[in-house]
């Protein structure tokens, strides 16, 4: 199976520019400009979509009360270790 794929699009001929240019700054290609660009922004995404869940489940009177009583475990738990 082939770990790269061809990807055709276009971009606007500023970003072009500046693609080109910081890639000849730092040495590299405008793929791995790119690539880079697109696992920052993968990145952000993943972690708003957590950061959502959490919201969600902290107004949730049920998912609440479910952590309180694993903490509660815990700290049994540790207790019982000595901590």
């Amino acid at each position: 199976m082939k770990s790269t794929i061809v990807f055709t699009s276009t971009l606007s001929s500023n970003l072009m520019a500046w693609i080109t240019n910081y890639a000849n700054k730092e040495k590299t290609t405008k793929r791995a400009i790119i690539e880079q660009a697109l696992k920052v922004y993968q990145e952000k995404i993943r972690k708003d979509e957590l950061k959502e869940t959490f919201e969600r489940a902290a107004k949730s009177s049920e998912i609440v009360k479910m952590a309180e009583e694993g903490m509660d475990d815990y700290e049994e738990q540790l207790d019982n270790l000595g901590m």
